[in-house]
């Protein structure tokens, strides 16, 4: 709630000259694609305030962004979750919807702040508005997030900390991309982790994310991989896929990038290491040479190239 204070207090170039550098900061640590989430605004003025810096960072970088509208991320002191989920449901996703500011719909569906029954009615009225549904699911106890995320068929379910196993299975046929998010855990001092080598055997297509956040601030995914290699024990393998072509699928961008293939984005990150082993290995420090956006080099030995 701090943060949304401060949030509300910023002005919108502000909240843009802030944003702007940390995608910097990403590009040159190697990310060429990402999904930006609104939920500090908890009001609609600033939801949309939040949505609009957004839409300004995909319009003045080459980068593909997803736009995701977390209204529903908390609740206010002052209201019930009942009250707030209105308010969602009835003025922010219709705005939203109405000046095109996002492609997804996601909520935060855990104890204490939206339960099952909401979570699913906001999402189905989110994609009534043509906002495709992604869920925070069972981060800090089994809050029924992945059975909502089947449920609804979900592009993605994050966190999936405590899920069910049987909600898991049930995610290779409903096509919901599990998103593990092993800084998150990290950087909540809690040893709790997605059961990812349970989702693999499975076959389902993990992917990773940062979780950037105010209580995380971790901007880089080979930061994430050397997470994921020493919290998860996944290999190099499993997290490159999950970085890439899996990643993608999260943000339903896998028929343009996320792999080297004819027709797709020539969106390319070489790194200053002797295999692909080293993903994993070290922390990043330094790893990234070149990137390139749809073919352009906008990385140069590791510094931003304008």
């Amino acid at each position: 709630m701090e943060t949304v204070k401060k949030t509300r207090q910023t002005t919108q170039s502000e909240l843009l000259s802030i944003a702007q550098n940390r995608l910097n900061s990403m590009i040159e640590a190697g990310t060429t694609a990402l999904e930006i989430k609104s939920g500090y605004g908890l009001n609609l003025e600033d939801e949309l305030k939040i949505l609009r810096v957004i839409r300004q960072l995909k319009r003045q970088n080459l980068s593909p962004v997803a736009s995701t509208f977390l209204g529903a991320h908390a609740v206010p002191a002052w209201m019930t979750p009942e009250d707030y989920a209105k308010i969602v449901i009835e003025e922010m996703i219709p705005t939203v919807h109405q000046q095109k500011l996002a492609e997804f719909c996601d909520v935060f569906c855990e104890d204490g702040v939206f339960n099952p029954e909401l979570s699913k009615k906001i999402l189905k009225v989110g994609n009534s508005y043509g906002l495709k549904p992604k869920i925070h699911a069972d981060q800090f106890t089994d809050g029924q997030g992945a059975k909502i995320a089947n449920d609804v068929g979900a592009t993605s379910a994050d966190h999936l900390v405590h899920s069910k196993p049987s909600e898991l299975e049930r995610m290779t046929k409903t096509s919901v991309v599990p998103v593990v998010l092993p800084a998150s855990s990290h950087s909540l001092l809690s040893t709790d982790h997605a059961p990812v080598t349970e989702m693999l055997s499975m076959g389902l297509p993990v992917a990773l994310g940062t979780d950037f956040s105010p209580s995380n601030w971790i901007l880089g995914q080979l930061t994430v991989a050397a997470i994921a290699a020493r919290g998860l024990r996944m290999k190099a393998a499993d997290i490159i896929r999950g970085i890439t072509i899996n990643a993608a699928k999260a943000l339903r961008l896998q028929d343009s990038i996320g792999s080297i293939r004819n027709g797709k984005r020539a969106n390319i990150v070489t790194l200053k290491v002797p295999s692909h082993k080293w993903i994993g290995y070290t922390y990043g420090e330094g790893a990234v040479d070149k990137v390139l956006i749809e073919g352009r080099e906008i990385v140069k030995e590791g510094k931003r190239v304008h």
